[in-house]
C-alpha cells in the first residue's frame, strides 16, 4: 500500500511540472489570514495590509530571508546565538528562508519542532503546516505572474 502511494505521488508531481507555468510562488497564512506571497524565483514579495503586517520583517528578501509571525515562537534566544540579524532587531517569529526556487522553515519553536523539520518545498502538493505556531505555507506552481496582484500591500 506505501508502495502504491509513493507511485501516486511521484505521477502528480510529473503531472504538476507538465501543467506548470514555471512561476513558483509561496503564499504564507498565519491565523488563517494571508500575510505574505513570495515569488520563489526572483524574491519578489508581497506584505498584505493586515494586523500582522508589523510583525513581518522583509528586510533581508534580497538573500531569500523572511522573518513573520509565530503563536509559540517568542523565545528567540537560540536563533540569535546564531543569527545577528534577528537579535540585532529583537525579532520575534519564524524564520523563513527561500533558497534555489525553494521555501523552508529554517527556526520556529514548537513542541516537538516538526514545523522546521520538513524538507524545502517548491510543490504544491508539499505544503509547509506549523499548526503550534499557526502557520501555513502553499506553493502554488501554476499561477501566472499577472495573478501576482499587487493589491492590498504594505511593501
Amino acid at each position: 500500500m506505501l508502495f502504491v502511494g509513493a507511485i501516486l505521488l511521484v505521477g502528480f508531481k510529473k503531472i504538476e511540472q507538465v501543467n506548470s507555468t514555471g512561476n513558483l510562488y509561496a503564499k504564507i497564512t498565519y491565523q488563517d489570514e494571508l500575510i505574505l506571497m513570495i515569488d520563489l524565483e526572483s524574491l519578489d514579495y508581497i506584505i498584505y495590509d493586515t494586523v500582522y503586517k508589523d510583525d513581518i520583517n522583509a528586510t533581508l528578501s534580497s538573500q531569500g530571508i523572511f522573518y513573520v509571525p509565530g503563536t509559540t515562537s517568542t523565545d528567540m534566544q537560540d536563533l540569535y546565538i546564531t543569527d545577528e540579524f534577528a537579535r540585532d532587531n529583537e525579532i520575534k517569529g519564524i524564520k523563513i528562508l527561500v533558497e534555489n526556487e525553494k521555501i523552508s522553515v529554517v527556526y520556529q519553536e514548537s513542541p516537538k519542532d516538526i514545523c522546521q523539520l520538513q524538507k524545502p518545498t517548491n510543490s504544491s502538493l508539499e505544503p509547509l503546516v506549523c499548526l503550534p505556531n499557526e502557520l501555513f505555507i502553499q506553493v502554488f506552481t501554476n499561477m501566472a505572474s499577472e495573478e501576482f496582484i499587487l493589491d492590498a500591500v504594505v511593501e
